[in-house]
């Protein structure tokens, strides 16, 4: 069964949060490139990671440098590369739109 996210309306902080607690997070809009964060940079396989998909058409600007890549990166959260190694079971993958 698919858990409930936790949700406030601090979007950022959410996000964060999430980063904490395991989850990959891809932040994208469609005319931007899709940023891909987790609290490692690559793994060899996935066990029970789970992946949050956030849609920012309506807040592209957020996925600049000095926006919200910023703050998850001073968190200590890098950039993800091992996007042949998302997970798939639908119930680890969700999708949110600010």
């Amino acid at each position: 069964m698919k858990q409930k996210l936790k949700t406030t309306t601090n979007c950022l902080s959410d996000i964060i949060g999430w980063l904490r607690e395991g989850y990959i997070v891809s932040l994208y809009s469609s005319n931007k490139s899709s940023l891909f964060y987790f609290s490692n940079e690559s793994l060899d396989e996935i066990k029970d990671e789970k992946i949050i998909y956030i849609n920012l058409d309506n807040e592209p600007s957020l996925m600049e440098d000095s926006e919200w890549p910023w703050y998850i990166k001073n968190e200590g959260f890098v950039d993800y590369v091992s996007l042949d190694k998302l997970p798939t079971d639908k119930d680890n993958i969700y999708s949110l739109k600010l």
